[in-house]
């Protein structure tokens, strides 16, 4: 999952702006190279990742039983599968086929597995081992993947003139590397925590706050959700400069993130210690606090992400990149003074404040671009 990011090498959410932009301003040729150009660049850094890899792999096998070995091995085998098919749902996304850019990876995909599995189960009564139920995946992934181009091709088809010649790489490569470093920094509030607990305090600390930290994950969903829905909405509008609908479209995407999210805060933080001794028994009932307040933090996230994906739909994910670098070194360098004080409960004020620190430069950034791009009282945004 982790070497999925730099495999895509950014592309994902380029595309989904730059295709959902595009076709608004009807630059049609810059869609069809774009869209060359991201599988191109993402099966080459895939293949390249994968190779390396398998080197390293090859070179540290002794260390490793043989089944992990061939476990791995196939997992980098698979690792051009998985990106190419993140690519293809994102450009349908991109291209306003919301619920068919998702339905190629979140259900065909798993489906075809279910069936692999369900027919080799039959012939062979068994799964033998982990390496077999990898390469049924990647068989899988291969029958998505197909069905993903085929689905792309046929947009494209339908939607691109075919001679509309025109191409902007330096642009894309540019901004697909700073999305790229975006989601990596992204994941570091995410793991973390976990892994700085581990090391300066206990591992029965470190199992409470995986606890509390996979409950409140819960918060974000209906942002989540909505994220997917409004990505190339965004983009379109600011295309466009319609800043009414665009206010409009962010807004109603905090209120559903307020409502979904709300409920949930106020079960985890007034009946914390009810729920984890119902769902998880008594021996989890000390991580309530840390449920309480990693809560909080997952709310601001939730609450604030559209205007997180406004930056990185418009155009500006230099600036959403510079808020999240910033919040990742405070979390970090809380994490280490919070943890040493205050164990459990440190990492998880770590964890929010972190959040709150990142969402407010993240309103400082969209409402300097409100005010540049759309009422002219300042500079270039």
């Amino acid at each position: 999952g982790f070497l999925v990011v730099p495999a895509t090498f950014g592309f994902p959410q380029l595309l989904v702006r730059e295709i959902a932009a595009y076709r608004v301003k009807g630059e049609w040729g810059l869609i069809l190279w774009l869209l060359r150009f991201a599988q191109r660049v993402s099966l080459l850094a895939s293949l390249a990742i994968a190779l390396l890899s398998s080197l390293v792999l090859w070179f540290l096998s002794d260390g490793f039983l043989g089944e992990a070995v061939r476990v791995l091995a196939l997992a980098f085998v698979a690792l051009p599968f998985w990106a190419l098919l993140q690519i293809y749902g994102e450009a349908l996304r991109g291209f306003g086929q919301i619920l068919t850019g998702q339905w190629v990876s979140m259900v065909m995909l798993p489906l075809c597995f279910l069936i692999l599995v369900g027919t080799v189960w039959v012939f062979l009564g068994r799964i033998a081992n982990a390496s077999l139920a990898l390469g049924l995946h990647i068989a899988a992934a291969s029958i998505a993947l197909a069905l993903a181009f085929y689905l792309l091709r046929s947009q494209v088809n339908r939607s691109v003139p075919s001679n509309a010649p025109s191409q902007n790489t330096a642009i894309w490569l540019r901004s697909a590397l700073s999305l790229a470093f975006l989601t990596l920094l992204s994941l570091i509030p995410q793991h973390a925590g976990v892994l700085m607990l581990g090391w300066i305090r206990s591992a029965e600390e470190v199992g409470l706050y995986k606890v509390a930290f996979q409950i409140s994950a819960l918060i974000p969903l209906g942002y989540l959700a909505i994220n997917t829905a409004i990505a190339p909405t965004l983009a379109q509008l600011y295309a466009v400069r319609n800043m009414i609908k665009l206010r409009k479209v962010m807004l109603s995407a905090c209120a559903v993130a307020t409502v979904f999210g709300l409920p949930l805060l106020l079960l985890f933080t007034v009946k914390g210690v009810w729920f984890l001794r119902l769902v998880f028994g008594e021996a989890f009932a000390g991580s309530a606090t840390a449920l309480a307040i990693i809560t909080g933090g997952q709310m601001i996230y939730a609450i604030t992400g559209p205007l997180r994906l406004f930056l990185i739909m418009s155009g500006h994910e230099n600036k959403a990149t510079l808020s999240i670098g910033i919040g990742s070194a405070f979390y970090l360098l809380s994490n280490i003074a919070l943890i040493q004080l205050l164990g459990l409960n440190g990492a998880a004020m770590a964890f929010a404040v972190t959040w709150v620190v990142t969402s407010l430069l993240n309103l400082c950034f969209v409402l300097q671009i409100f005010r540049t791009k759309f009422l002219g009282l300042g500079g270039k945004a």
